[in-house]
Order: structure tokens, then sequence, then C-alpha cells
């Protein structure tokens, strides 16, 4: 089989596929180790699946010696009505920047047996008869394999292939990070801190924990909101710093700003064919309330890797099965939770967020993890 693409989606279906018996060839257009613009958070489920992934017993193991800070919980400020904080247990999420991350999934991937060609360009799908049996790489090359695995983040080469339409509004969010030195502490020292403001519509902006001394800061907006007030990313960006300069007032910005686009798990999910597998952002998996993608990138990954490892990729019953459990552990999720992220926005943009009654019900439902992509799936 081939995959297509090395990040968290990639090495979590060419780990679980190898360790399942198949010959697995990933091929990425990176050279390992490379930075990925992200904002860096991996969550508790996501910790565990990195930890399974690695062959480990603690995601402490599995990234050893990688930069990182701890997440020991999260906090919502509302606009002029406080902060809403979650505690994280026993179970703590991870600030984990991708240059370390990846390259750790990266040498689980080899350990498990899979083959690695780095800087190399996957450029089309190779079909034959309504089925695809291999790509094609920079330069003419044809690579085969019973089944592919598309794992190559937005825009992959599987939906341009087929000709799927680039996802939009309410289908796609975008986003903006930086890394920033010198920020001033704040009250929630070891929180992912999301601040939900009426400039940022159907999104928040963000501060996580510093990681050697470089916070991770950006916002996040739906692209529907995002498109209807005409500001760019970076203006939305300049507008969150000032409105909280009392954090940002010593901040030195660190390396240029990065922007990105996020595909979001908002069904339909994208069309496949026969012989072809998608996962992560490939196939639009990405939290449309958190932004989160890291999980559903791993989770993913594990499922087609699991399909195409017990030879299933061509079995129709197997694929719809698969169709189910997507939809099951992450779009239908993700509509409840635009839902929410909708009447978020609404409760905002009305004042009605400062009412007691309705704090008190945000309180209730942030503690029961309402808000949280990836709890733990029953």
């Amino acid at each position: 089989m081939v995959v297509v693409g090395a990040g968290p989606a990639g090495c979590a279906a060419g780990i679980t596929a190898a360790r399942a018996g198949a010959r697995v060839l990933v091929l990425d257009r990176a050279r390992f180790p490379r930075p990925k613009t992200c904002g860096d958070a991996i969550s508790n489920r996501a910790a565990e699946l990195v930890a399974v992934l690695c062959g480990v017993d603690s995601v402490d193991e599995a990234l050893a010696g990688v930069p990182m800070t701890r997440v020991d919980r999260g906090v919502a400020i509302l606009p002029d009505a406080g902060a809403i904080e979650r505690g994280f247990g026993a179970r703590p999420g991870y600030i984990v920047p991708r240059l370390g991350l990846d390259d750790r999934l990266r040498l689980a991937l080899e350990h498990a047996g899979a083959s690695l060609r780095q800087g190399t360009k996957v450029t089309g799908l190779v079909r034959e008869r309504e089925r695809v049996v291999g790509v094609t790489i920079e330069g003419g090359e044809v690579v085969r394999g019973d089944v592919v695995i598309a794992a190559d983040g937005p825009g992959s080469i599987a939906q341009s292939a087929l000709g799927e339409p680039y996802r939009r509004g309410r289908h796609l969010a975008v986003a903006l990070t930086a890394y920033v030195e010198g920020l001033r502490p704040g009250p929630w020292s070891d929180a992912a801190e999301h601040y939900f403001e009426p400039g940022l519509r159907a999104g928040y902006g963000w501060i996580f924990p510093p990681v050697d001394g470089l916070a991770n800061v950006g916002v996040y907006q739906r692209a529907d909101r995002f498109h209807a007030h005409g500001r760019t990313l970076k203006q939305l960006f300049e507008e969150f710093r000032t409105a909280h300069r009392d954090r940002f007032a010593d901040a030195r910005l660190c390396g240029r700003t990065r922007t990105w686009a996020l595909p979001l798990a908002v069904p339909p999910a994208p069309r496949t064919v026969a012989g072809l597998l998608v996962a992560g952002d490939a196939g639009a998996c990405v939290d449309p309330l958190a932004g989160e993608g890291i999980w559903q990138a791993l989770h993913t990954g594990v499922l087609a890797g699991g399909v195409a490892g017990r030879g299933q990729a061509h079995d129709r019953a197997a694929i719809a099965a698969l169709g189910r459990r997507r939809l099951r552990d992450i779009g239908v999720p993700s509509l409840l939770r635009l839902g929410i992220q909708d009447a978020m926005d609404g409760l905002i943009a009305s004042g009605l967020h400062r009412r007691a009654l309705v704090r008190a019900l945000l309180r209730r439902g942030y503690a029961s993890e309402a808000l949280e992509a990836s709890k733990r799936l029953g």
C-alpha cells in the first residue's frame, strides 16, 4: 500500500497497517524533522494515541527528549464576563511543537517496518477502470499499490484528482499562528486559553503555555464569518494583541506569522473511489468549534490503516463500516459542535453571555466536556 503524507494521519495509517503485516510505503515531499504550521496543542485523547502508536505506555515516554509543556486546564475567556475553567485531572493535554511531534511519529513509522521516501512530491493518482492503483511522482515515476491512503492535508491530491470542489464557508476555517517570547504571564499559567470575542465571531484567539520560552498564540475563525467582514488574518491578530496589550506589552515575535486552512468535519465527507482511502485533513476531519485536528488525524489514520492492513480496502462492506465509524466518531459530533459554535456566536454578539444564568449553563457544559471533541469515545 502507498500512503501520501507522513504527518500524524499518514504515520498513524502506516504504523497501523505495517503492524498488521502490510507492506507500506509512505511518501512525503518534506524532509524530517520539519516544522509544520499548527497551534501545537494535542488533547489528552491525542496524547494517548501518540503513546499507542509509539508502542509505549505514556506520552511522556513517547516524546522523551522532545520539548513540550503539560496543560492541566482549559480556560474559555468571555468578553466582560470573566473566565470559565475546566481541569483535565489525570489526563492532561500538551503543547508539542510539530517539529518534534511529527518526527517522533516518523521514527515510530519506520520502527513499525514501513518504508518512507522523503523529499518526494506526489503529483497525481493512477486510475484504471475507476480504481486507484497507485500514484505518480514529480518527474514521471509511477508507484503502484493495492490501496492508496491520502493523508496529505488540505487541498489533497486525492480531492483535486477526483474533481472535488475546495471546501468553503461553514466547511472551512482559517487560522494564523505565531511564536512570541516575553509574553507576560497571566492567571492561568498551566492552561490553554481561548478568548471568545465579538471581533472573532465563530472563532477565538488563543494563548498557549510556552515551550522553551516561546508561546504559541493566534486567531481562528470559520471561513464564512471570516469572509463576511473582509479583514485579513493579520489584522485580526493585531486586534487580538491590542485587546490584550497587558499580556503582549513585552512580547517579541519570533519568526513570521503563518496562516493555514482547516477543512472542517462537517458532512458530507469528501468523495473517494475504489482503492482510495483518506485520513486527517485530506478527509476533512477538523473539529469546527475548537479547531482541533491532531486527534482526528491520528484516529482516522488508525481507522484507514486498519482497513488497509486487514486487506479490506476493496471490500464494500468494510468501506461502508469505515464511513459509518467516521460519521459516528467525528461527523455527528462535529455537526452538534457546529450548533454550539453558532449558539456561542449569538450569545456573545447579543451580550447574553454576561447573564449569570447563561454563564452557569456555559460553565456546566464546559466542565462536562461538551466542548471537547476528543473526549473518550463510548
